[in-house]
């Protein structure tokens, strides 16, 4: 594992033209990584597992630009109840993506059971349940996918840490890198770390 900080992945140059998001104490950090990041690596593709209420829906698409084609994965409604990180169980009502102005594709379904093959993408973003079970499934199943980039955020909790780790180990194919002062973690493939 490669330990970065911050000032490592944020530049000004990169940063131009960032959506910022300061919800939560730590996020505008968070995000400026996430965009950096895909304006450093440049997926065509990416989706997202987590929608919520699409700030982070739409600072990926903001940074990904017309070219990029973004997907992103919440729980259907008639399934929100089983989610702490869905809008239904915050109190927002069924306002998944809500945020997000530009254009994506917004997908609906469980993680646990989600088939990712028709969606292998150059990048992946995995922002949904804080547990073990989940971002083990969602990782595990995008890696075999192979590709470019996966990024998670929450990776400060040990059990998405935990996760992430057992996940990346089983791909054996990437390399990761732990941003130290965020909560941002990311795993690049191989051939794309030695380019």
């Amino acid at each position: 594992m490669i330990r970065q900080s911050y000032k490592d992945i944020v530049t000004p140059e990169l940063l131009r033209g960032a959506i910022e998001n300061n919800e939560y104490p730590g996020f505008l950090e968070d995000y400026h990584v996430l965009h950096c990041l895909l304006k450093i690596y440049q997926p065509e593709t990416f989706l997202e597992v987590g929608t919520n209420m699409g700030t982070g829906t739409k600072i990926i698409k903001n940074a990904l630009g017309h070219k990029g084609d973004v997907y992103s994965l919440d729980l259907p409604t008639e399934l929100a109840h089983i989610s702490l990180q869905h809008p239904i169980s915050e109190g927002k009502g069924d306002l998944v993506g809500s945020k997000c102005n530009l254009p994506f594709t917004q997908l609906r379904g469980d993680s646990m059971t989600f088939d990712f093959s028709p969606f292998a993408c150059d990048g992946f973003f995995i922002d949904g349940e804080h547990d073990f079970e989940h971002p083990f499934r969602e990782s595990t199943e995008i890696l075999k996918l192979s590709p470019k980039i996966v990024i998670w955020h929450d990776s400060d909790i040990p059990e998405v840490w935990r996760a992430i780790e057992m996940s990346v180990k089983f791909a054996g194919n990437y390399i990761l890198h732990r941003i130290v002062d965020t909560r941002i973690t990311y795993a690049l493939r191989i051939d794309i770390a030695n380019a």
